[in-house]
Formats: structure tokens, sequence, C-alpha cells
């Protein structure tokens, strides 16, 4: 009997602290991504081309392309492979495309 009553008061809070955990955060888009992280040197329209960086607005790189530049670096590019994983990489290449 004295090991029912730990028990029986683990169950009955368990639903409470289930209850107070904090919801899961929604995952990044890829414009709040490319704010976060490309802005300071291609814009946040893609053309500003600080550091050397290249207008993405005239760039001719599909998905394949920026992915492999986004994730390796490439000259005076960084790469982000640390920083972002995989899906997040794929988020704001999708992004990029989108800037004309």
């Amino acid at each position: 009997m004295k090991n029912f009553l730990p028990l029986a008061a683990a169950l009955l809070l368990a639903p409470a602290a289930q209850a107070a955990a904090p919801a899961p955060t929604p995952p990044l888009t890829g414009k709040v991504l490319y704010a976060r992280n490309c802005a300071r040197c291609h814009g946040p329209n893609g053309r500003l081309g600080l550091n050397g960086a290249h207008d993405l607005t005239k760039s001719n790189l599909n998905a394949f392309g920026r992915t492999y530049l986004v994730t390796n670096g490439m000259g005076k590019m960084p790469s982000f492979q640390k920083q972002l994983t995989p899906p997040q990489i794929a988020a704001v290449v999708a992004y990029s495309l989108t800037l004309k």
C-alpha cells in the first residue's frame, strides 16, 4: 500500500504536467531564414551585392546549384552547413528562387 500512493500521485499530476508543456515551435520559413542569413550581403530583394555577393535576381543557378553553394560556400560565400539544417537550406534556396 505504501508504494501505491506515490504512483497514484504521479498519475494524477501527469496530465497537468503535459498540459503545461510549451507548444512546439513552427519551422522557420525560407523568407525568415533568408532575412537572418543572406540579406546582409544579398539584400532583402536579392540585389544588394555587398562583399562580392551576386545579384540573386540575375543568377542562372537552379535549385541544385544554389543548394550546393549555400551548403558548401565558394569564394567569399560562406558555408551554412553548420548553421542550417538540410530542410532549412532547402527552404532558403526555394525562397531565393522567388527573387526576381
